[in-house]
């Protein structure tokens, strides 16, 4: 299994929008072939503190997420809500 951590970097004040658009495309996302988990948690003092948990069956499956219509659209109607890149560990489960 592969997971992937993504700690967001969210513009102040725009940590409910950023989770407004994850409500919409994550139903599509669990849906992705290979896909095993796929959680947005929102830190309970700091509303724009995100991080994602993904949690892939294969490599092949991540690749087919980041190749999906409905991430790059995700990725395009939320451009002006991030500060920057993400920052992501990848991790391989092991137990």
């Amino acid at each position: 299994m592969i997971v992937l951590i993504a700690n967001l970097k969210v513009t102040e004040g725009k940590g409910n929008d950023v989770i407004e658009a994850f409500k919409e495309v994550v139903p599509k996302i669990r849906q992705d072939p290979g896909t095993v988990a796929y959680n947005i948690l929102q830190a309970a003092d700091d509303p724009d503190k995100i991080t994602v948990y993904e949690k892939y069956e294969n490599l092949e499956a991540l690749q087919y997420h980041g190749q999906t219509e409905h991430f790059r659209e995700f990725g395009r109607s939320t451009r002006d809500l991030f500060a920057g890149r993400a920052e992501i560990t990848r991790y391989e489960e092991v137990v």
